[in-house]
């Protein structure tokens, strides 16, 4: 109990309180030692604020009573600082205490800690290898930690760079990369799709933006059912399907399955489409299908009336 008030919640009144009047204090410094309750309390007082928050682990301890209202605890422990302090310090340290049984319970008499500084091995000489290496080897877990921690929040950033907020499939921007990592590679075909939402600045001036944004998953969620991880929202009501494997028949196919699936559930939307067999080009067949798109929103519009 002492041990975690010191270490970990550097709570020096409470130890202050459970120490006797004629207690003695052997610190782990070589020049840490005290006796007599004003003096000793004077010097755990003084650590208020400073002590790096430690974490313990690994205790053994032992219990003996040495007298009918005497007992001795022992044992030894690993200490090492929390990583959100900044120090890095992992040693193994050895504790006795005394304690007295009075009227009002327990009260310390007697604390020796020691520590590798003073328990160098005896292969070693004039310096604790062996501390330092395990203090080299905690700093390295927590860097090694914290590296993945860097490297997993990396991903998700990533992650989040190259995905639509709203919908979930891929953003303008890792369209932008396709176009720039592969978008001219050979291939034996390439179809790509370009759809273009009708009425969306309609319903937002009617309904309002959170109904526009409902018909845009709607939309969404159709083209996510047949094409997955092959949809881009290029702009607000924009949608870019790519195709690299299917044939042409079956590309078709599926587009007819999303256009019937949207119909049935009350979109309407402008469709451009795209397909060769020689000379693919991701940007050239892009700017191909939105040509072609545009014609048959143009259309709809001339029969309806209006233009967004």
């Amino acid at each position: 109990m002492l041990l975690h008030k010191h270490y970990s919640e550097n709570d020096s009144d409470f130890i202050v309180a459970q120490m006797d009047k004629d207690i003695i204090w052997i610190g782990a410094g070589e020049n840490e030692v005290a006796s007599g309750f004003e003096t000793v309390s004077r010097i755990f007082l003084s650590y208020r604020g400073l002590l790096p928050k430690c974490i313990l682990e690994e205790e053994e301890m032992e219990v003996q009573q040495i007298s009918g209202n005497a007992y001795l605890c022992s044992g030894r422990l690993w200490i090492r600082t929390d990583p959100e302090t900044q120090v890095y310090l992992r040693v193994h340290q050895r504790f006795t205490f005394a304690f007295r049984w009075q009227e009002n319970g327990p009260k310390c008499t007697y604390i020796h800690i020691s520590n590798p500084y003073e328990e160098m091995k005896a292969d070693e000489s004039g310096f604790p290898i062996d501390m330092a290496y395990q203090s080299y080897l905690y700093m390295k877990e927590q860097l090694d930690a914290y590296k993945k921690q860097i490297q997993a929040q990396t991903e998700v950033l990533k992650r989040m760079s190259y995905k639509d907020m709203l919908t979930g499939v891929y953003n303008r921007n890792k369209f932008i990369m396709k176009i720039e990592e592969d978008g001219c590679l050979e291939r034996q075909h390439l179809g790509l799709a370009y759809f273009d939402l009708n009425g969306l600045k309609t319903v937002n001036d009617i309904q309002g933006h959170s109904a526009g944004d409902k018909l845009i998953c709607s939309m969404v969620s159709h083209l996510w059912r047949v094409f997955e991880k092959q949809v881009y929202r290029t702009g607000g009501d924009e949608f870019v399907v790519i195709e690299e494997v299917l044939s042409e028949t079956a590309f078709l196919k599926k587009l007819w399955e999303v256009k019937k699936a949207m119909a049935a559930d009350g979109i309407s939307f402008a469709m451009g489409i795209s397909w060769r067999t020689e000379n693919c080009c991701i940007k050239e067949q892009f700017e191909e299908a939105d040509r072609n798109m545009y014609e048959e929103k143009r259309m709809f519009y001339s029969r309806n009336g209006e233009y967004v």
